[in-house]
């Protein structure tokens, strides 16, 4: 069996017209509409990792870093922490910037809860690396059950500051989780990613052949002043297998 390694850049989605005219989709929806036509429009480099990129994104480009906001999204596959500095790497690459506002991860291992907090832990060892030399500021997770917070929080030596939960799923903010967050002055965030962002058969199906899914992260750009989103993309890092 091969395998190939591949990384796709979408740039900015915002200046894409299909996925723009659908204001109604779900991130997943938005994410795959994307993927077909950064996928149709652009050939792969040769090398490995094999990097499809869509139209360069030139957000920051003239612009006084100061008054934009980064937000990323790191939606990670597995508790591999070279990984995530990977997936953090990537972004700042494809934006051209050395430093991002706000990051949060989210990991949906199918493991017991202590052996998710191992994973979560593993995982947070590299943001807090991250925050230490100036590439991260705000830091959160996302998807994680009060007591898990609770838990990371208290081990960790730089402390979440943000904590996502998803409105599919909890329709009542659990009253300890906000009273909690309240008292350490985390900021408290609904979403509404699907737990999944890019399913495996859809992802598949992309690449005509076996994938499997090391990251995906999506990026937003906000100018400060005015809270005007002027750039947003993902990147997804995979594994070809070819039999």
């Amino acid at each position: 069996m091969l395998s190939h390694d591949i990384l796709i850049r979408t740039g900015n989605i915002l200046s894409l017209n299909e996925p723009k005219t659908k204001a109604s989709q779900n991130p997943t929806d938005e994410l795959i509409e994307t993927l077909k036509i950064v996928l149709r429009e652009n050939e792969g480099s040769g090398e490995n990792p094999m990097i499809i990129k869509g139209k360069e994104d030139n957000a920051l480009q003239d612009i006084n870093r100061e008054d934009v906001k980064i937000t990323v999204k790191v939606f990670m596959s597995s508790p591999d922490v070279d990984l995530l500095k990977e997936a953090i790497d990537q972004v700042c690459n494809s934006l051209n910037t050395n430093a991002i506002e706000s990051l949060v991860i989210a990991y949906e291992g199918k493991e017991s809860s202590e052996e998710l907090l191992t994973s979560l832990k593993k995982l947070w060892a590299g943001v807090e690396e991250y925050v230490k030399i100036g590439k991260l500021s705000s830091v959160g997770l996302s998807d994680v059950n009060t007591n898990e917070f609770i838990d990371i929080f208290q081990w960790a030596n730089v402390k979440p500051n943000i904590v996502q939960i998803s409105l599919a799923t909890c329709c009542v903010v659990p009253p300890a989780l906000q009273e909690f967050t309240k008292e350490n002055d985390v900021q408290l965030l609904t979403h509404s990613d699907p737990a999944q962002i890019l399913p495996q058969k859809e992802l598949n199906g992309l690449i005509n052949d076996n994938v499997s899914l090391y990251w995906v992260t999506r990026y937003q750009v906000h100018l400060k002043c005015r809270g005007i989103l002027s750039s947003k993309g993902y990147l997804i890092y995979m594994k070809k297998i070819t039999k």
